[in-house]
């Protein structure tokens, strides 16, 4: 299906159309506890959301926000953050006692607020409903739920595949044949560099994402499954060296030291790059905005190593702020999110962004079209390993330590600075040390 701006504006037609009904379909509305002065008066939902590079995301949840505070005869407050700045608002609205009632973000950035005590067990609202089991695995700390999985964001790799035709190379499988081809497609001189990786500390996944995908599939590790740390490895050392050769040796731009999750996306599309690992926003883009790269472009799994290849489940999830003064409302907007018209319709939207959390989502028209290059990626939600952190336990500490970006750092260390790998990584080890408060 073809997504324009009139596929769009019709998206919200049929999403929000019966959404009044849909919000008010899943029990009695809360009793209000205004007595007195304050009787008549409106309660209020605060709801936290990140902006994302498709801005279909944030309309759509803007009016189905819009709705529920109707049904409800609430004041429903919808505020778009940056996803750069979301943890460092949070940080001081929980200073100021003023939470947010209900927040979407990246699991690894809700996570660190269990430690801290600042999230609502959700295992009520994960029993009523049937979640797949790798929306389970990116949800869960320590084996309790203080989040509900919102949607997958698994992305894949993304191929110029005119590129690599001129020069008749094969798709790459492993990321040492990425290398290998990255030498011959690349062509700065005439304005294109085989591949776009990132490698900024933007607080956001993207860069982190790739160097840990690259160190699992080599065989290293930042901690085992008992939370030791096991980073400073042979296999580690010999992820992070092979990884900057791309920067060392001029097969990414320049500029991508800095870049921020917006980076790779904006590189493909300006077609100054051949190869990208990304999330569907990309592929959105491009059929509405540039037809011709589209056609150009070939979605592939991501790359295996010498020890294989290791799926990270991870993606968006709500979280909600149990010192806040409109928990209750959340949560039934929660609940209500998972209406399946109206979950397959809202994914559907996203154009291959998202991967739906829903059991039989799967089974919808739009995944199974053959020109949806996006529904390659929907097998590797049931190959997925675990999240951000595996095969350590899902913890507070993990989400801290990618949202710090330490494995990044390591890299940009041999990169940028000039620094020896081996230095490097033991300095990745020490911080790792710091963190978890071991010797």
């Amino acid at each position: 299906m073809k997504w324009g701006k009139t596929g769009y504006v019709m998206a919200s037609v049929i999403l929000f159309g019966a959404v009044a009904a849909g919000c008010s379909a899943g029990g009695e509305k809360p009793a209000s506890s205004d007595t007195g002065a304050n009787a008549g008066a409106k309660e209020k939902f605060v709801f936290w959301d990140k902006g994302e590079y498709t801005q279909a995301y944030n309309d759509l949840m803007k009016k189905r926000v819009e709705e529920f505070g109707k049904a409800n005869n609430i004041d429903a407050e919808y505020v778009v953050v940056s996803q750069n700045d979301l943890k460092t608002k949070l940080l001081a609205a929980i200073e100021a006692k003023n939470p947010p009632d209900l927040i979407v973000a990246n699991d690894p950035v809700a996570k660190q607020f269990v430690a801290s005590d600042q999230l609502v067990d959700t295992s009520d609202i994960i029993s009523k409903i049937n979640f797949t089991d790798g929306a389970k695995k990116f949800s869960v700390v320590q084996d309790k739920y203080y989040m509900v999985p919102q949607s997958f964001q698994m992305g894949g790799a993304y191929l110029r595949k005119d590129l690599w035709e001129k020069h008749n190379l094969p798709i790459p499988k492993t990321w040492q044949e990425l290398y290998e081809q990255a030498k011959i497609v690349n062509d700065p001189k005439n304005g294109i560099y085989a591949v776009g990786l990132p490698l900024g500390q933007s607080g956001g996944g993207d860069a982190e994402g790739v160097v840990r995908d690259v160190i699992l599939a080599y065989g290293g590790a930042i901690v085992d499954k008992d939370n030791n740390i096991v980073v400073n490895s042979k296999e580690t050392l010999e992820a992070i060296t092979f990884l900057s050769k791309f920067w060392k040796e001029g097969l990414t731009p320049p500029s991508s030291v800095t870049w921020d999750d917006n980076g790779n996306n904006n590189a493909y599309l300006a077609g100054t790059v051949g190869f990208v690992i990304n999330s569907g926003s990309i592929y959105d883009q491009a059929k509405k905005d540039k037809p011709e790269l589209e056609k150009n472009t070939l979605l592939i799994p991501k790359l295996a190593g010498p020890k294989g290849d290791f799926i990270i489940g991870g993606g968006n999830v709500f979280a909600i702020f149990k010192n806040a003064k409109g928990t209750k409302w959340a949560k039934k907007f929660v609940t209500e999110f998972y209406d399946k018209d109206f979950y397959n319709q809202f994914v559907e939207a996203m154009g291959g962004k998202f991967q739906p959390v829903l059991k039989g989502s799967e089974e919808m028209p739009f995944w199974k079209d053959p020109n949806n290059k996006a529904a390659g990626w929907m097998k590797m939600i049931d190959t997925v390993v675990g999240s951000s952190n595996y095969p350590g336990p899902e913890d507070d500490l993990g989400s801290k330590a990618r949202s710090m970006q330490l494995a990044t750092r390591a890299v940009q260390r041999i990169v940028v600075e000039k620094m020896d790998p081996q230095k490097s990584l033991d300095q990745l080890e020490q911080e790792l040390k710091q963190l978890y408060g071991k010797k």
